[in-house]
């Protein structure tokens, strides 16, 4: 989910709106620098910080309780397989991710959490995910053993859509080995469908995302590849230690893309390979996170891929082919002209100018680095004009989210971090394998025109330190606020449950598409209150390996009477949809069909 606000709305604005991409020179020269910061190897050279940032004590980072951890009051008991406890093969400290989903049709959330396995072994053998169903009491029942979301390889992330439009979710896993689609009988039983969808990737995947890349009303897929890493590769730390490779050590791989072809004639799902045909498999790269949507405001899905120490991607689409501009477009590098270890990503109004930006994290030594967008789907970094930036330096990034946790008109940040290799300055600790490469993770909250870092307590979000990778948002307890699902390499899962105090209004909404039988993904929502409104767009598959809830949450501040609600739809013919004012402080379903209001979507309103 994704947050456009009007700043006007909400007290003083950054002036940022004669701000543009780079000069296409500028960035062209800046493609020929040497990137030397190859990946995950800058985070081992780079000096000790305070786990308090630079400058920073505990003391002058602000208190006050947002996140509760509920995992075990709830019955969640998931640990994370890892493989053997003393391996340093690389897939153990990149995955894995996490997913809200209603896997039984009951319209509660469920929580699916991504396995690795015994092994490092593509022929590993075991239970790939595991489901938890919510009771009515709102306790939490491990469904993993009847689920049969079992496989081979070691899984890394997760996307949930209903792609055989039949009315529940499916789902895609990524691996270190052959991924794996899994169909779903309605109610939480999964059938492993992958052979028979067409669907071959055997690469080392890491995101996945379903989108309708062609607007046909089927969910296609688009999955980022990782590195080409083999089994047993020796690497060490400064001091000769053994410790995690970093992509540096490998080539990187082709990303991919498949087609849904819609229902058979034997009702069966078909999917095409066209990563060649499409363009995107024409340059291989070592991706890691993943952004599906109209960057350039054309009425075509665009694809943008992070990649781990090498320039990012950013493929525009033109009538089902794609080319990469995020050189021109100034997404592929910071402002120094370095490529970064891009990892997670998420997308809002982060300079309230109404406009999306895109938000990635980094390695430890590395901002993670703001790209503003603007009208005409350019980016320019501005991350040292933000607080966030210097304060996430001493960190290291994997799921980030962006939400209204206390409802006050402001989008907030939330990160979930750890590291993926020693610090050469800190000693080895003796008490845990995965001490080493623990970190405590940061909340930064929306104050007037930048976000200052908050500290939630010892049994918060920012509370014990671990390895911290997947982070997706949902409203599990149905309160007005996103609650947070984060998983831990080699370590248990955490539920947080959100109990910010609410400072203003706000409004969740749900997109229902009765002639398709499922939930609307990539939809665009706007609600209007005279002179002020708020955008988002139905994203599910950003921050690190993971899904959100396919909702949208609004927090509207003081207001309280909204005018309308206008939805695009994301097929063709792309049309607005307007709805009635519902009344605030509560979750609508808005049904496709049912508005008060139709009329053809224009280029600015496009998602």
């Amino acid at each position: 989910m994704i947050t456009f606000q009007s700043r006007q709305n909400h007290g003083t604005t950054v002036d940022l709106a004669k701000s543009r991409s780079f000069p296409v020179l500028h960035l062209v020269l800046s493609t020929v620098v040497v990137w030397s910061s190859s990946g995950c190897i800058q985070e081992e050279s780079a000096p000790t910080l305070s786990n308090d940032g630079p400058g920073k004590s505990e003391s002058s980072i602000r208190q006050r309780k947002v996140f509760t951890d509920v995992a075990k009051a709830v019955g969640l008991s998931f640990v994370h397989r890892a493989g053997s406890s003393q391996s340093y093969e690389f897939p153990r400290s990149m995955g894995s991710g996490c997913a809200w989903l209603d896997a039984n049709g009951d319209h509660r959330l469920d929580m699916l959490l991504v396995n690795g396995g015994e092994e490092i072994d593509i022929g590993n053998i075991g239970q790939m995910a595991s489901l938890y169903l919510q009771n009515p009491d709102g306790q939490f029942i491990d469904f993993s053993k009847e689920s049969g979301l079992t496989g081979t390889g070691y899984g890394m992330g997760v996307a949930v859509g209903d792609i055989d439009n039949d009315g529940d979710v499916d789902i895609y896993l990524t691996k270190y080995g052959a991924d794996q689609l899994f169909l779903n009988d309605g109610e939480g039983h999964f059938t492993d469908e992958t052979q028979e969808s067409g669907i071959v990737n055997p690469q080392w995947s890491t995101a996945a995302a379903f989108t309708d890349i062609n607007h046909d009303g089927w969910l296609d897929l688009v999955v980022a590849n990782y590195v080409d890493y083999f089994p047993g590769t020796f690497c060490a730390d400064a001091g000769g230690r053994q410790d995690f490779c970093g992509p540096q050590d490998f080539h990187g791989t082709s990303n991919r893309l498949f087609m849904n072809l819609g229902s058979s004639e034997d009702g069966k799902v078909r999917f095409e390979d066209h990563s060649a045909t499409s363009g995107i498999a024409a340059e291989p790269g070592k991706s890691l996170g993943i952004v599906c949507r109209d960057f350039n405001y054309d009425g075509e899905i665009d694809i943008f891929f992070a990649n781990d120490g090498e320039p990012n991607q950013l493929w525009i689409q033109r009538n089902g082919t794609f080319t990469n501009e995020a050189v021109i477009r100034g997404a592929a590098v910071n402002r120094f002209g370095e490529s970064e270890a891009n990892m997670g990503t998420v997308v809002g109004d982060f300079c309230g100018d109404a406009e999306p930006d895109l938000l990635v994290t980094h390695l430890s030594g590395e901002m993670n680095t703001l790209w503003q967008g603007d009208s005409n789907g350019n980016f320019r970094d501005r991350t040292s004009e933000f607080q966030f930036g210097s304060d996430g330096l001493p960190f290291t990034g994997f799921g980030i989210v962006a939400t209204d946790l206390d409802c006050d008109g402001g989008l907030d940040l939330i990160v979930a971090n750890g590291k993926v290799k020693r610090d050469r300055h800190r000693k080895h600790a003796t008490d845990g394998f995965w001490t080493d490469y623990a970190e405590r993770n940061q909340i930064f909250l929306r104050v007037e025109d930048d976000f200052q870092e908050l500290n939630d307590g010892t049994d918060g979000f920012c509370g014990p330190a671990e390895v911290s990778r997947g982070l997706a948002m949902g409203d599990f307890d149905r309160d007005g606020d996103f609650d947070l699902l984060v998983t831990n390499a080699g370590g248990m899962a955490r539920l947080y449950r959100n109990d910010s105090e609410k400072t203003g209004h706000w409004l969740t909404v749900a997109l229902q598409d009765s002639k398709r039988q499922r939930t609307v993904l990539g939809a665009r929502v706007t609600v209007i209150a005279d002179a002020r409104q708020w955008s988002a767009e139905v994203l599910t598959h950003t921050s690190y390996l993971s899904s959100h809830e396919p909702t949208v949450h609004f927090g509207l501040g003081a207001v309280s009477v909204l005018t309308s609600v206008e939805v695009v739809w994301p097929d063709e013919p792309l049309m607005v949809e307007v709805f009635a004012a519902p009344a605030t402080d509560q979750r609508v379903d808005l049904i496709r069909g049912s508005g008060i209001e139709r009329r053809a979507a224009s280029v600015e309103e496009v998602p």
